[in-house]
């Protein structure tokens, strides 16, 4: 029993007050025809898209909306924002502020290899 309970209690997890869920749609693979034959084409590795783009796009919706929003992002069938918690905005604005950081990200996106 040499613990306080300040001891015991773990600060260092941040406790977010809302939630901005970006949902990115997984893209349809191509398939395109050679000489009679189906090729599919290479469609991007989404995981590997969210790994690059989620750090930047945490710290902007942060910048924006407070340290006690918790921003992830998911692969999905439909490309979506979903808000959970309490903004002082109205989820049409969020919704189009975060499709604007969104958007730039993809525009500045290098997977490098591909």
């Amino acid at each position: 029993m040499d613990q306080s309970a300040q001891d015991v209690n773990d600060t260092s997890i941040p406790a977010f007050t809302r939630q901005i869920e970006i949902r990115l749609a997984q893209p349809a693979p191509r398939v395109r025809y050679e000489k009679g034959k189906a090729i599919k084409e290479p469609v991007p590795d989404m995981d590997r898209v969210i790994r690059a783009i989620e750090d930047d796009i945490t710290a902007a919706v942060q910048a924006v909306y407070g340290p006690q929003t918790e921003v992830t992002l998911t692969a999905a069938k439909a490309a979506d924002i979903r808000l959970t918690g309490t903004f002082q905005e109205k989820a049409g604005v969020i919704r189009e502020r975060v499709g604007e950081i969104l958007a730039s990200a993809f525009d500045n996106l290098d997977l490098g290899g591909e």
